[in-house]
């Protein structure tokens, strides 16, 4: 009953019962054995031969003679049919392999005894280094997983160690020498905890000077032709430093695996500096030194009017002309180092900027390359453009939407490194891998004849091209596959005209007219000819059509020499600003296209159900790619206008 004092001291009494009860169980025998090599080599690997439960909580161990039960070293649970390693110790001695238990205790069911020999070991390598270059090492020893080699600290403690390369490397090894000059060594070590050095030699690094020819008084902006000695050490660089930086500072910088001489621009900021040697690895040192001066510059402008809102201008200008100078149309008050609609110098004089689409009073710059500083500018009023509508080419009402047939496709993929620029917070080369994962999933029927080269991805500072899926009837999954690996790499160069080249080689087997879509985001930059390229195909007789996607293209020369290529090629150019875009200018480019044409002049293209092009009021002739006219359209002031196309193809 409730209060009585009874209960709780039954309940006790039953739980001791309980617990003496189960404690009482007998524990059944279990019978082990373990079988050693009587020696092993320090940090080598001990096989060990045993027999026993081999229980969920049963494990081997490598243990000091006469340890506890309880206490154990490095183990390894022992698994049935299979062989168990231990790893020896660093510390030479006596040591007892043992079969433990797994229940409270970890009883000892078996063992036997070992004895760990100290591990030999030789190194050799020269007397006497040079500041940060590369030590050849040959080597004797145990070479057991983890082993190394090390340059070190003359008076390093003996598990202490610098730069080093694993034994299983080879023999001998290479390792690079620490950039201050001065007594250091060089040891084996053992591959497992402390890592103990069990063979060394002395070494001594010694100071290295570089030294640089260059013109010592340059422009801003300038190139500059710097000669130079030093060790070339892998790695090793120039740069242009501010005075007084510290050694290991630097400012842009060019490697000197380039050659001799090499080319680095002057800093666009007037003003004295430092061309240095750096090594190329321990806090990048400089070894050699030369003063220069860089002096201001200046720039003109002078757009050639008339400047009508939204269309292309040209502009001549003098100035440097460096590698990356470019001339941009803003609005008077825009900031120095912001620019808008541009053009490079390196385009050649005049200069071709689109204007902006709202008219009014603008100011167009010359800007330099590096740090965009203005270097002249002039006034423009930029005038109402003529009014403009859209028109949009439809199948019939009766119809789908058809592809163009081809006898293969491949596509042509820029994975260099400006594709790892973001585009709303996503990689260029993501957004481009979204596009042709739909291409290859969804637009291009399975079983068409397909190819895909991709430049970019496999080597940095490089131009190759690789053909990354020969031409085989279109399997969706395997292409989404390959496509998913793909990846930019940064400093990787765009090789358009060798990958174009290689066209005639990738599709040889394929009949039919033939399909090349190109995607990019930038120029030819491996000095080829992308429009010879092309010619080249056609001059072969190809039944080729190249159609040219330019991602994020922001420079309107650029643009029209895509536009160009494309009409070399007998295709059409897609101008895609972002990733959407993009998704429709791949699945348009396989689409079947249509040209509008006043006075005999093309001066717009299209796909058939793509989207709408924007064209000035009046009336134009529409022509399918076949050169057949598909009618004829009058274009009204801000009005969408349709021209949908009989079942026989015509408007």
């Amino acid at each position: 009953m409730p209060g009585s004092p009874y209960r709780p001291l039954q309940l006790i009494v039953v739980f001791v019962v309980t617990f003496l009860g189960l404690a009482a169980l007998p524990v059944a025998a279990q019978n082990a054995s373990v079988s050693v090599p009587a020696k092993v080599v320090a940090g080598g690997v001990i096989p060990v031969t045993w027999s026993g439960p081999s229980g969920a909580r049963e494990f081997i161990s490598l243990d000091p003679p006469g340890a506890e039960e309880s206490h154990y070293g490095a183990y390894e649970y022992p698994k049935e049919g299979q062989a168990l390693e231990l790893r020896a110790p660093a510390e030479p001695g006596e040591y007892e392999v043992r079969y433990h238990s797994g229940a409270s205790g970890y009883a000892v069911l078996a063992k036997a005894s070992i004895r760990v020999v100290p591990a030999q070991a030789t190194v050799s390598a020269a007397d006497q280094v040079g500041v940060g270059e590369s030590l050849q090492i040959s080597w004797t020893g145990p070479d057991n997983q983890g082993d190394f080699v090390s340059i070190d600290e003359a008076d390093a403690e003996p598990n202490a160690y610098g730069d080093y390369a694993y034994t299983r490397k080879g023999d001998p090894l290479t390792i690079k020498a620490p950039t201050t000059p001065g007594s250091y060594q060089v040891r084996y070590h053992l591959g497992v905890s402390p890592y103990p050095a069990v063979a060394s030699r002395p070494l001594r690094v010694v100071g290295i000077e570089a030294t640089l020819e260059a013109p010592t008084q340059v422009d801003a902006g300038a190139p500059i032709s710097v000669t130079w000695t030093g060790p070339d050490n892998q790695g090793d660089f120039l740069s242009i430093d501010a005075v007084g930086a510290a050694p290991g500072e630097y400012g842009d910088y060019v490697y000197v695996s380039r050659g001799n001489p090499v080319e680095i621009a002057a800093p666009d900021e007037p003003g004295t500096y430092w061309l240095r040697y750096h090594l190329g690895s321990g806090g990048y040192p400089a070894i050699g030194t030369l003063e220069i001066q860089v002096g201001a510059t200046s720039a003109t402008v002078r757009p050639l009017e008339p400047v009508i809102a939204g269309e292309p201008f040209e502009v001549e200008w003098t100035g440097p002309g460096n590698a990356f100078d470019f001339l941009t149309i803003v609005p008077p008050d825009t900031p120095e180092n912001e620019w808008g609609n541009y053009g490079y110098t390196r385009r050649g004089n005049p200069v071709r900027v689109e204007a902006p689409d709202e008219p009014g009073t603008y100011e167009v710059r010359y800007l330099t390359g590096q740090t965009y500083r203005m270097l002249g500018s002039a006034t423009v009023t930029a005038q109402p453009g003529a009014e403009t509508g859209h028109l949009r080419v439809v199948s019939a009402a009766d119809s789908t939407t058809e592809l163009a047939r081809f006898g293969a496709v491949e596509v042509i993929l820029d994975a260099s490194g400006s594709m790892l620029q973001r585009l709303d917070g996503t990689r260029r080369i993501e957004l481009a891998r979204t596009a042709l994962l739909d291409l290859v999933g969804e637009t291009i029927p399975a079983g068409t004849p397909f190819a895909l080269r991709v430049f970019g991805h496999r080597e940095a500072d490089s131009c190759r091209t690789d053909l990354e899926m020969p031409l085989a009837p279109l399997e969706p999954a395997s292409a989404a596959s390959t496509l998913r690996s793909v990846n930019a790499m940064n400093l990787a160069k765009t090789p358009i005209a060798a990958s174009l080249r290689a066209v005639r080689q990738d599709l040889a087997a394929a009949t039919g007219p033939l399909l090349v879509v190109l995607v990019t985001d930038g120029e030819e930059t491996c000095d080829g000819d992308p429009a010879a390229a092309i010619q080249e195909l056609a001059a072969a007789g190809i039944d080729v059509r190249v159609n040219i996607v330019g991602f994020a293209i922001d420079e309107l020369m650029l643009k029209e020499d895509f536009e160009a290529w494309a009409r070399l090629g007998g295709g059409r150019y897609f101008d895609a600003a972002d990733g959407d875009a993009l998704r429709q200018a791949v699945r348009g480019a396989l689409q079947t296209g249509y040209e509008v044409v006043s006075g005999g002049e093309v001066i717009a293209t299209g796909s058939i159900d793509g989207d709408s092009v924007e064209l000035p009021v009046g009336t134009y002739e529409v022509r399918g790619e076949g050169g057949s006219t598909l009618g004829t359209v009058t274009i009204t002031a801000d009005e969408h206008t349709d021209l949908r196309l009989d079942s026989a193809g015509g408007g």
